[in-house]
């Protein structure tokens, strides 16, 4: 186990694991340490991820560029925001993620400034890096700590949450939702974080100054260029539709990625309340029976989600890079079927996206 699921486990004892023998992680983490071994490759990017991201950045720095520049109907408009949208959350997917994870590069120096690239979408890595890495995936479709599946009056994401009858429709209104979370993200709920000081119910990490620094400094160029400098050039009207369009492209794409890796029918779910709770298998065994991949082995899914279509590598290695899923999915399959455990596996972006509004619509049933 990674050290930083172990420090969470000093401050917050709520939930623990039963990892007395975790002989299913260490007979894994021994044959994927004995593939890098083998193979002569790091556990990091390569030049395949460094192209990426050089031509996700340019792609976004051209559209946004061309949006302020290029006059173009309101169709255009739209149809470009739509894309830029697109590219962002691409960015965030293969460029953010590893760096933030730690994997994109061997030099700590790198993954730092490359993980701001999320303050660059508006969003904020100090409070992510304890979101994402250390609370989702401790505490992964945990109800009560995971903020991923946290309750919400409008969507009903596993059985222990409260019903209410709006949620009967859920399954028709939640692309809308989906549509709009990444704005709701960067102008509501960061700073509900940031003001708080907790994710849910966990206490956030102390920020140090130069953390308040970047937090504010990265909210005010969010703000000068994504609404202040777009309205000066473009006008207000075609501002809106760039804003608007922009947080549907990005929000829909981030959304759909993430919750067919966890909100579906295939996957487990736990519930904690006001007590402590122990969860009886080993953390590598919760991490497989609360994640499912996706469209595995299409390449153009693989290379745009950045791997998160093989989210049950990724929750057991999230310190190696996702170019090495592909090749680290045969070896988990393998200790899968030796330890009788399931390797939730959608065939399709078609069936994950079925399996997850079906999941969807049988929670909006009344109990």
């Amino acid at each position: 186990m990674v050290d930083y699921q172990k420090s969470i486990f000093i401050s917050m004892s709520k939930v623990t694991f039963n990892n007395k023998h975790h002989a299913f992680y260490t007979s894994l983490k021994k044959a994927v340490d004995k593939y890098f071994t083998t193979a002569h490759i790091k556990k990091t990017g390569n030049v395949r991820l460094y192209a990426k991201t050089i031509i996700l950045i340019l792609a976004a720095v051209c559209s946004y560029v061309v949006m302020l520049w290029v006059p173009m109907t309101w169709v255009l408009v739209v149809l470009l925001s739509l894309f830029l949208g697109f590219m962002l959350a691409c960015i965030g997917f293969n460029v953010m993620h590893d760096a933030n994870h730690g994997s994109y590069s061997s030099r700590k120096w790198v993954n730092e400034t490359l993980g701001l690239t999320l303050n660059a979408l508006g969003g904020n890595s100090f409070i992510w890096k304890q979101k994402h890495n250390i609370i989702h995936h401790t505490y992964t479709n945990i109800d009560g700590v995971d903020d991923d599946i946290a309750k919400s009056p409008f969507i009903r994401m596993c059985s222990s949450q409260r019903w209410v009858p709006a949620h009967r429709l859920q399954h028709l209104y939640t692309p809308l939702l989906y549509a709009f979370s990444s704005m709701i993200w960067v102008l509501f709920q960061d700073f509900e974080k940031y003001f708080s000081k907790k994710i849910v119910n966990t206490p956030l990490k102390k920020m140090s100054t130069q953390d308040h620094i970047v937090f504010w400094i990265s909210k005010g160029l969010y703000l000068l260029f994504y609404i202040v400098i777009p309205i000066v050039l473009i006008g207000w009207q075609s501002w809106l539709l760039f804003f608007l369009f922009m947080h549907i492209g990005l929000g829909l794409t981030l959304s759909i990625v993430f919750q067919l890796a966890h909100v579906v029918g295939e996957t487990e779910f736990e519930s904690v309340g006001s007590d402590a709770k122990l969860i009886e298998n080993e953390w590598a065994i919760h991490q497989v029976k609360t994640t499912a991949n996706f469209s595995p082995g299409n390449r153009i899914i693989s290379w745009f989600a950045g791997g998160l279509n093989y989210q049950i590598e990724h929750h057991l290695f999230p310190r190696i890079s996702h170019i090495h899923y592909p090749a680290l999915s045969k070896l988990v399959q393998i200790e899968c079927a030796a330890f009788k455990l399931p390797y939730n596996n959608l065939p399709t972006f078609k069936a994950a996206v079925v399996s997850h509004f079906r999941f969807i619509k049988l929670l909006g049933k009344k109990p």
